[in-house]
């Protein structure tokens, strides 16, 4: 099947539903029509266009199942439909400097929450930094200044802090020599992104189109999965690149 052939057969709302219904359970004919809410026509037109598409076969049992590939192209979608419903944001932020693994599994940040203007992102890190404890790490072209105090606070509370800062950043930081040791820090010559993640939150900010962070948007996130996903977008960072300190 051609890539267009495919997306030919996925541009109908519809054929969206059936197999969203189909990943979750197989269906008699009968059941698809409550499910979807079609007529049996109708239903009847579309269940052969994906069947002859091989997205959903009918078995022995008179059931319809999604196939293996139907399954695959469902799970693919998600990301999609993320995409799609942000398009707004994707289209001022650049996700080049996220590795191809993570853009395959970019639906995760689905349930984050968009936050603009430099003083609600401010505010919403502040309130969702109060009850840290466990793990921070923090990836960004600058230093959070503004949170030196919380930082300290962090540190006394003996958490894991990782930070990972450009080169020249490095030599500049106002903390006391005591401060320092607790930290373990990487430099790269380079950063494009800003990540935070916490046992509670995290966030991402990316580049707009003149390629430094966007400073004024963040998306921010409370879930696992959210969570997870900024974990392995730092881990990426800290393991894959070079410049130990």
């Amino acid at each position: 099947m051609k890539v267009y052939e495919l997306f030919t057969e996925l541009s109908s709302g519809k054929r969206l539903e059936i197999l969203h219904a189909m990943n979750e359970k197989p269906m008699t004919f009968t059941d698809l029509i409550k499910e979807v809410e079609m007529t049996s026509a109708e239903a009847s037109r579309q269940l052969s266009r994906l069947t002859d598409a091989r997205l959903i076969e009918k078995k022995g049992d008179g059931r319809y199942y999604g196939t293996l590939l139907g399954k695959l192209v469902i799970s693919s979608i998600s990301g999609m439909n993320f995409i799609s419903e942000k398009s707004g944001y994707f289209l001022e932020h650049d996700t080049s400097p996220i590795p191809l693994d993570l853009i395959g599994q970019i639906d995760a940040l689905s349930k984050g929450e968009i936050v603009t203007g430099v003083y609600n992102i401010l505010n919403t890190q502040e309130k969702l930094s109060e009850d840290l404890s466990g793990h921070f790490w923090y990836m960004s072209d600058d230093f959070p200044r503004h949170h030196l105090t919380n930082v300290e606070k962090v540190l006394e509370k003996g958490m894991e802090i990782m930070v990972i800062f450009p080169k020249d950043l490095i030599p500049t930081l106002k903390l006391s020599e005591k401060n320092r040791e607790k930290i373990q820090f990487r430099a790269l010559d380079e950063i494009k992104l800003s990540v935070i993640t916490a046992d509670t939150f995290s966030m991402i900010k990316l580049p707009g189109p003149d390629g430094k962070i966007d400073q004024n948007t963040a998306i921010f996130g409370q879930d696992e999965r959210f969570r997870g996903w900024c974990e392995k977008l730092f881990q990426y960072y800290w393991e894959g690149k070079r410049g130990i300190i």
